[in-house]
């Protein structure tokens, strides 16, 4: 969850927990039971919420941008929690495949802390987790010498050591306990990260490459829930950066596709740089803002000399300023946005040059002196940052 999730899911575990999925869905041999080894309907698939509703302070979509940190869309959504220790529930009939402990081995707020995800099948097709358990329910056992795969990777502010055990015929159903989450108010430790993924899913991204195979199949887990349940969850809808930006538009719960051919929209990488598991701080994401979808824009942007942060403007169809980006291809033109009402001395200047090239540079201003207010002949992006796709 934005400021409150875990470090990003490194490229090498992705990849064997999508190689896990496709086995678990393969015909037979899969060491599932019940109702997780029966092909999918179209859901809803929940009858319960995974902790109380007064214990929810907040929920987020999927495909959430939260740069340094998370510039790409989020394959996850996430919980907010008001109390330490609040009990997490089952959600309905499904069998816990898999454990990951994380271990927090250098953090700025929490080294030394340890936790767990939870892997469940709901059926054939639909599967999910749980990040940021900080305990498990006794029905699950936890293994004390059987971790395999531990790995450490980096993120741009933590060390982080993870290990994984596969669990054999554990199953819960609807309201169950799972374990606990929330482990501290004071140290900003209170989300619950809760992904979902459906295999029949194959959500589109211009280069493949560049992202995280477990963000294919990615799916809003909000909308999984019977139709009561989700309205209530719904009343939760918060980004909580921009608490006082109330949620409105669809897709309500945010998207993962954010990528448009020929256009400014999607993302971006800064030109000759590679991925690196973990570390999205090479990236932007020029996309509709997920929580007001139809009438603001967001600049999720990784590198420190473009700003390093989420800027949130008004979407307009017109003009050169805050420009829809799907509306901006090859012109020759440049465009202005900003500034923020939360970074009021900052703008940005970008134009595209060719399918796959983006210029970009960010301009520090005085208040109201932004030079979205100057006439664009004056704009230039020669000593901006260029991208590619």
């Amino acid at each position: 969850m934005n400021r409150h999730a875990g470090a990003s899911i490194p490229l090498a575990v992705a990849r064997r927990l999508a190689a896990l999925a496709l086995l678990f869905t393969a015909c037979g041999g899969d060491g599932l039971t019940g109702p997780a080894a029966e092909s999918c309907g179209p859901g809803p698939y929940f009858s319960a919420l995974p902790v109380p509703l007064a214990e929810i302070n907040a929920i987020v979509v999927v495909g959430g941008l939260g740069a340094p940190g998370h510039t790409l869309p989020t394959a996850h959504a996430g919980i907010a929690l008001c109390t330490v220790g609040t009990q997490v529930f089952a959600l309905g009939n499904m069998q816990i495949t898999r454990l990951r402990r994380v271990r927090y081995l250098v953090s700025p707020n929490r080294q030394g802390v340890e936790d767990y995800a939870t892997e469940f099948q709901v059926c054939r097709d639909v599967s999910g987790w749980f990040g940021h358990v900080t305990s498990l329910a006794s029905t699950i056992p936890v293994p004390q010498n059987s971790w395999r795969d531990c790995e450490q990777y980096s993120t741009p502010t933590e060390r982080v050591e993870s290990c994984s055990a596969t669990l054999d015929n554990v199953s819960l159903t609807a309201g169950q306990p799972l374990g606990r989450g929330g482990h501290s108010i004071e140290l900003g430790l209170m989300g619950l990260d809760f992904g979902m993924r459906d295999r029949r899913v194959n959500n589109f991204y211009l280069n493949r490459s560049r992202h995280n195979p477990d963000t294919f199949q990615s799916i809003c887990p909000w909308e999984q829930f019977e139709p009561s349940l989700k309205a209530q969850l719904y009343t939760k809808l918060t980004d909580p950066g921009r608490p006082q930006m109330i949620p409105a538009g669809e897709p309500r719960c945010g998207t993962m596709e954010v990528d448009v051919a020929n256009t400014a929209k999607g993302v971006w990488i800064v030109t000759g740089t590679q991925s690196v598991p973990g570390n999205e701080t090479n990236y932007i994401t020029l996309a509709n803002y997920p929580y007001r979808p139809q009438d603001h824009l967001a600049l999720s942007i990784g590198p420190t000399s473009l700003g390093a942060r989420v800027a949130v403007v008004p979407r307009q169809n017109s003009g050169r300023l805050n420009r829809a980006f799907e509306q901006i291809s090859n012109d020759g033109l440049i465009y202005c946005y900003g500034p923020d009402a939360a970074a009021t001395t900052m703008s940005w200047l970008l134009g595209v040059a060719g399918a796959n090239t983006l210029r970009i540079r960010q301009v520090s201003h005085a208040l109201g002196a932004s030079p979205c207010l100057q006439d664009p002949s004056t704009w230039s992006v020669t000593i901006g940052v260029s991208l590619e796709r």
